[in-house]
């Protein structure tokens, strides 16, 4: 009888994160379940990237303190436990899953946790209490017990060279040439991790970017939309091959952190505009792919990318560098999932 996995996303990156993992353990005969919280466009893109997977929409993300808190927790927590006593999956796997922890330690099963955001202190002690193993990114020093460390930060997973490969065919829908090109993310301050932080941070220097190169812009909430130059090209979600449209861009500039490392990784200059120190971020600083700074620096340091003044790695250099250095966390998931199952 095949191994049951179920898969909870709260995240669209989850979906980047664990799509590698799910085509190879599929391909090995597992079973394969997923839950997705009611956020956004998530459960949308959930369906299109695993059709013919049952797929479970449990809780809700709206965006306030009381939706976050009831809704996408607790009332989501009550939804699991349900979940997994009808289908009784063998193990759980999840980013930031302490609430899958929770439901799959009721049963007694293991679960895999994922977390690269130790600065989220309740979270973490949370997910250190449920989970059967957690693991952190390379910026982790003091692995133990149930405790591990991969080499590499999470988005290694789907942006290593083995695992994506760019198509220089998503500009053409956008009418973009390589390089010639901005990319910007804009988040919502409507989340718990960017509650404090300003609402549109990206729009208060938007008409101060380089002239000579067209904009497009991940915007989270299109309700704000009117707030950005009417030039720029706002894209419409979920975004086909969204990675190879940051590849080929000159810079990103985003206020939120998970984007602005993945430009980072894709070997594009990156600049974080927004309000967190991670050391997540910092692996990236280190690297010198990734420029953190105020919203008020952001310009100078954008034109700075735009005229040559900073010397970066050539794109393709970098990339093959990392992926020597750093950890497969594809097969490194893989492997702990296998270790549990046979269990």
């Amino acid at each position: 009888m095949n191994k049951k996995i179920l898969f909870d996303f709260g995240h669209p990156a989850h979906v980047n994160f664990f799509k590698p993992a799910i085509t190879q353990l599929l391909k090995e005969q597992y079973d394969i379940h997923i839950s997705v919280l009611n956020r956004g466009k998530l459960p949308d893109i959930v369906k299109r990237e695993f059709s013919g997977f049952p797929v479970y929409v449990l809780g809700k993300h709206q965006g306030t303190v009381f939706s976050i808190l009831w809704e996408a927790n607790i009332k989501k927590l009550l939804e699991l436990r349900k979940l997994c006593a009808k289908i009784k999956p063998d193990i759980g796997v999840a980013v930031y899953g302490f609430l899958m922890g929770a439901a799959m330690r009721l049963r007694g099963r293991p679960n895999i946790q994922f977390s690269d955001d130790p600065e989220r202190k309740i979270n973490t002690r949370l997910q250190k209490w449920t989970a059967s193993i957690l693991s952190f990114p390379i910026f982790f020093t003091s692995p133990k017990g149930k405790i591990q460390r991969f080499r590499a930060l999470k988005e290694w997973a789907y942006l290593s060279p083995d695992y994506f490969t760019p198509n220089v065919e998503a500009l053409k829908e956008y009418d973009l040439e390589p390089k010639k090109y901005i990319f910007v993310r804009e988040v919502s301050n409507g989340s718990l991790n960017y509650q404090g932080q300003a609402a549109n941070v990206v729009a208060q220097f938007a008409n101060k970017f380089p002239r000579d190169y067209k904009v497009i812009l991940s915007l989270e909430d299109k309700k704000t939309a009117n707030q950005y130059p009417e030039n720029w090209i706002i894209l419409k979600e979920p975004v086909k091959d969204i990675h190879s449209l940051i590849y080929y861009s000159k810079c990103v500039v985003s206020s939120g952190d998970s984007m602005a490392r993945e430009g980072a990784m894709l070997g594009v200059p990156s600049i974080y505009c927004g309000f967190r120190i991670m050391l997540a971020n910092k692996v990236m600083q280190d690297e010198k792919m990734l420029l953190c700074d105020t919203p008020e620096n952001t310009v100078q340091l954008m034109q700075q990318i735009v005229d040559g003044t900073f010397s970066f790695e050539c794109q393709d250099i970098f990339r093959g560098r990392l992926r020597e250095e750093w950890e497969d966390v594809t097969q490194y998931t893989i492997n702990l999932i296998k270790k549990y199952t046979l269990q």
